[in-house]
């Protein structure tokens, strides 16, 4: 059964600014080339990587603050959070990251034969 706050998001569409800007994400993710664990730890982060995770955690906070203004004790971050995890994973298939096999195959030297 979902929760009050559940429909809440779904029925206004809360979340919506949270999928967009994931999904921007994800786009640079492609863009760079990286792989799922390169998001581990990232090899360099670009200043529009860093504007959108900046603007990410700003509109998921404000969501679950209001949230939770309205909602009170119902809702805690550790739900809320899992609640986006699903939404956003759907995502994360839209958008496929690189199987992070990036190793150089040759010892540099192809041009010396």
């Amino acid at each position: 059964m979902r929760k009050h706050w559940e429909k809440f998001i779904k029925t206004l569409d809360a979340d919506k600014e949270i999928i967009e800007t994931y999904y921007e994400l994800r786009k640079i993710f492609q863009r760079e080339g990286w792989s799922e664990s390169d998001l581990e730890k990232p090899p360099y982060y670009p200043n529009d990587l860093m504007r959108l995770f900046q603007k990410f955690n700003q509109v998921r906070d404000q969501l679950f603050f209001e949230i939770r203004s309205y909602f009170g004790d119902e809702v805690d971050f550790g739900d809320f959070a899992d609640y986006l995890k699903n939404k956003l994973h759907k995502i994360d298939l839209e958008t496929p990251l690189n199987n992070g096999d990036n190793e150089r195959r040759d010892n540099w030297d192809e041009d010396f034969e």
